[in-house]
Parts: structure tokens; sequence; C-alpha cells
């Protein structure tokens, strides 16, 4: 009981933060305004594509749209560097990329995918790289703005806004395309990116008399990367990346499809999806996030991302009972919340890793490339999904990301000592 009253404590102390605090309410904004466009080159996407006579391996390489997120930490040093001349510096940045992803959504509006399939890819592809950039810019702003003991509860108010943002993305655009059309579906989500311009507007700005900007480009690009290269040793850097990149891999594997399980696979509507689906899974993602939170203070980050990954990689396995059941709607919902709620886990550790891994000097372009580098399994586990549906089976899909996650924690607990020492953990924790 004591367990779960810190739960809820923590939770409705996020939510009032939200609202007595100009910084946190600002975290919340850029949150959502962070979260809005991923789905929509995603999972809402991939249902855009479902609807129409498109084959399942065609599908899987949607996922390939989002490459830009895995490649963000090229351009992050010139964020770093240079300043917009207007706003400020973080400021203008966002902004700027506030208002190109707008455009980009409003031009997705204007096709279909039965006659212009490439074109919206390409669009899509340039709005990822919008939206790339924005986070880049508010990760940076959050590293900037928040202090040592803000950090936790911005970060999960942050989410908090994210998770809303894919709410509306996911399960209103859902509502709209079903008694309307996907066209407007798309332009309205277009509509709902004014929240993150008002949070922007609104955000303080940093002291910048406390905060280093690199003297010219070249040390922008260079000294994140020598720094963590050899911090230990460069075997141990190029294993803490081995184990950023497919932590979440059998995760990813597994939501690479679900979208088109649900629709194809199961034959559920999209009200069906809609409700039972991404609703579902932001509420269970959200109180995965805080559970995971509250446990990673009690045994600390290393044991966290050890457990958690031994936990999402069991979740799975309702994906697996799912496809072998076939079509019902309490599995459907019961796999949905124990998937991200594990994944909710997962992310909380993920994330708490990836911050203690980065040099405070260098915390806007090093969490871009970590970030980045965690992207890379997410987008290119698509065609192999698809590959693995079309060929053999939903059932084997899901069977496959179980034994993944396995090998993952496996990995995790053999690099204990090193990945420790990179992030300057408690080796017995």
């Amino acid at each position: 009981m004591r367990f779960l009253s810190e739960i809820k404590l923590a939770t409705t102390e996020s939510f009032k933060a939200i609202f007595t605090s100009r910084k946190m309410l600002v975290m919340f904004l850029l949150g959502f305004s962070s979260g809005l466009p991923f789905l929509l080159t995603l999972s809402t996407l991939t249902l855009w594509f479902a609807s129409y006579d498109i084959s399942m391996q065609d599908l899987g390489y949607l996922s390939l749209i989002t490459f830009p997120y895995a490649i963000k930490f090229l351009w992050a040093p010139l964020m770093d560097r240079y300043t917009l001349p207007f706003l400020g510096r973080r400021h203008g940045w966002i902004l700027a990329m506030q208002v190109c992803i707008i455009f980009m959504i409003i031009l997705l509006s204007f096709y279909s995918p039965d006659t212009h399939p490439l074109t919206i890819a390409g669009i899509c592809v340039v709005l990822c790289f919008f939206s790339a950039s924005q986070d880049i810019a508010i990760n940076a702003y959050q590293a900037d703005i928040l202090l040592e003991n803000e950090r936790a509860i911005g970060g999960t108010i942050s989410v908090l806004g994210y998770r809303i943002g894919i709410i509306i993305s996911g399960t209103v655009a859902l509502f709209i395309a079903f008694y309307s059309s996907w066209n407007t579906a798309y332009l309205s989500m277009s509509g709902f990116m004014i929240i993150g311009i008002v949070g922007i507007l609104i955000a303080p700005h940093p002291d910048m008399s406390k905060i280093t900007i690199p003297k010219n480009l070249f040390d922008a690009v260079i000294l994140p990367f020598k720094e963590f290269f050899t911090r230990l040793s460069f075997k141990s850097a190029l294993l803490v990346l081995l184990i950023i990149i497919i932590y979440k891999l059998g995760d990813a594997l597994a939501f690479s499809m679900n979208s088109a399980f649900f629709l194809k696979g199961l034959n559920f509507n999209l009200i069906e999806i809609a409700i039972a689906y991404k609703t579902n899974a932001t509420i269970f993602a959200i109180l995965g996030s805080v559970v995971g939170a509250i446990i990673i203070t009690r045994i600390g980050i290393y044991k966290g991302i050890l457990y958690f990954s031994i936990i999402m990689a069991c979740a799975n396995l309702m994906y697996l009972l799912l496809a072998l059941v076939g079509k019902s709607y309490v599995l459907m919902s019961l796999s949905v919340a124990v998937e991200y709620f594990a994944g909710g886990l997962g992310t909380s550790a993920f994330i708490a890793l990836l911050l203690s891994l980065c040099n405070q000097s260098f915390s806007a372009t090093q969490f871009a490339i970590f970030s980045s580098i965690d992207s890379i399994g997410r987008i290119f586990i698509g065609p192999l999904a698809g590959f693995t549906v079309e060929n053999y089976s939903w059932a084997t899909l899901f069977f496959l990301s179980f034994v993944i996650g396995l090998i993952t924690t496996l990995i995790i607990y053999l690099a204990k000592k090193p990945l420790c020492k990179m992030g300057n953990l408690k080796i017995n924790a």
C-alpha cells in the first residue's frame, strides 16, 4: 500500500507542478510539441497506408522514413554552435522547427497513399528531419534551464506532455479519420502544434553566464566524441553504444508492426484500435514511467536497466499469445497494457542511463548522439518485421522479439563493469 501511495503522490505532484511553475508548464508544452509529430510518421502513418491494399512487406519499409532520428547527431553540433537571429540560442531553433513541422503536416493532407505513396514518404522524411531537429533543441534547452534538483520532475513532466501529444496524433487522429477522412485528420494535427509554439514563446531563458558555447564548429563536432571514447577505453565505449542500440530492439520489433497486426492480422476497426490500443498504450506507458522512476531510486540505474530488460522481453509474449488465440478485444487490451507498462519501465531506466552517460560540457550533442543511436534499431527493424510476417507468421515475429530481449539482457549482465564505469554508476547497486 505504501508503494501505491508513492506512485499516486509522484503522479499528483507531477501534474500539480505543471500548473504552479512556469518552467514546468513549458516542459509539458514542449514535450507535447515533441510527441505530436512522432506517430504521424510511424504507427498512424502505417494505419493510413494499411487502409489501402498495401502488402505487409511494404508496410514494414515505412519505418525507414524515420531514419533522420537516427542521424540527428550529425547536425546537432550546428545547433550548439550557431544561434538564429531571433528569440535566443535555443528558442529560435525550436520555433523555427515548429513552423516547418506545421507546414509539412499541412502538405501531407493534400495527398493519399493509393495515388501518391512515394510523395507522402518523401514529405514524411522531411517532416522527421524537422521533428528530430526540434528534439535536439528541446533536449538542449532542458539541459540548459533545469537545475540539478529539477531534472527528475522536469523529465517526468516532459514525458507526460510527450504522451499527451501521442494521444492526439494517435487516438484523436484515428477518430477524425474514421468519421471524416485521413486528409482531414492530418490537417487537424497541424493546428495542435500551436500548443508547442505557445510553450516556447513563454519559456524562460537560461542563465547564459553559466553555459560555455563551443568556440568554433570543430570543437562542437569533435570534443563530444573525443571525450566519450577516451573516458575509459575505446572498447568500453563501443560496448556501451551497442547496449544503447539493442536495449529496446526486441520491443521495437514488436511495436513496428502492431498497428498493422491489430488492423489486418486481427481485423479490429479504427475505433477499436483507438480506444483499446492508442489510449490504453499511453495510460500504461505513463504509469510504467512513474513506477519505473520510483523503483530506480531504490535499486539504482544498472539494476533497473537489467531487470526491466527482462520484463520487456517477457511482455512481448502477450502479443504471441494474442496471435495464437486470435481476435479477442479483452486479450488485446491486456496485451497492450502489459507491453506499454513494461516499455514505460524500460524508458524511465533508459533515459536515466543516457543522462548519466552525458558529460555536462557536451550534453546537448552527446544526448543527440545517444538518442540517435537508440533510433537505429527501431528504424531498421521494420523491414525485418515485415519480412517475418509476410513469410512466416505474426506469432514468429513476437517470439523473435522475445528472444532478442533475452539476448539483450545477457549482454547487459556481462557488460556490468564498463557500463557502470562509463556512466559513473554505483557498480554494486
